[in-house]
């Protein structure tokens, strides 16, 4: 190219170009890197050239709607060929096709299964010796809170500050609180439907509004294991 072709002493339109994608002679990087007017057309230029790539990037391939109503076979057979023309040229859309394709091959769980294969344990009633503290529970009063055991799990339980509220926490041997947040925690009365709840990232739950009754307090915890606290009186 001619860096004087736009006739001013300046590189042409199409050399700036260049310049931006890195394919400009060795004269015209030298004056765009001298010359402040062509350093700012070139940076315009390349500005402009992102903002067309990204406004054009695969304006033509079909939605992911698309693309999973083409593997569930569920378009007309005209639209399916045209999917299938173009999935066969497009290697974006040929990747996200596959890991549509993998994601359909994962077995789907079954709901109920993992509490059906669950181990349960029952943990028991456990009397700490003198002076041990269990501060971590919150928002108790530490006369009337309960600690419960079994294996590696201590559950304390008490009445929170409102009528009707039980709170708990929840420490597991081996597993930091965070690791723990999110998992169920069910409160299941003797005569009615069961309560349920979340541990949070400090191994903490709570339950609200609760009415007076015998109760069955039920923890998923990892490793499918369900922790069991059986004859939870609440007054």
């Amino acid at each position: 190219m001619n860096m004087h072709a736009s006739g001013s002493g300046h590189p042409a339109q199409e050399e700036l170009l260049a310049y931006g994608d890195g394919g400009a002679p060795a004269a015209v990087v030298a004056h765009v890197r001298t010359c402040s007017m062509c350093t700012t057309r070139a940076r315009n230029y390349a500005a402009t050239q992102i903002g067309l790539r990204r406004a054009l990037y695969r304006f033509d391939c079909p939605d992911a709607h698309i693309l999973g109503e083409y593997q569930l076979d569920l378009l007309d057979p005209e639209h399916r060929s045209r999917v299938a023309a173009h999935v066969l040229e497009c290697d974006a859309c040929a990747a996200e096709l596959q890991t549509l394709r993998n994601y359909l091959a994962l077995p789907t769980p079954v709901a109920g299964s993992a509490m059906q294969s669950a181990r349960r344990l029952v943990a028991t009633l456990f009397q700490p010796a003198a002076g041990l503290a269990y501060g971590g529970l919150r928002g108790t009063v530490e006369v009337s809170s309960r600690v419960f055991q079994v294996e590696d799990v201590t559950v304390s339980v008490g009445p929170g500050q409102g009528r009707g509220t039980l709170i708990g926490l929840v420490l597991m041997a081996g597993r930091a609180a965070q690791d723990l947040a999110g998992r169920a925690v069910r409160l299941v009365p003797t005569d009615r439907g069961a309560l349920s709840s979340t541990l949070d990232d400090l191994g903490n739950f709570e339950f609200a509004d609760v009415p007076a009754g015998m109760y069955a307090l039920e923890i998923e915890l990892p490793n499918a294991l369900i922790v069991v606290i059986e004859e939870l009186r609440l007054d």
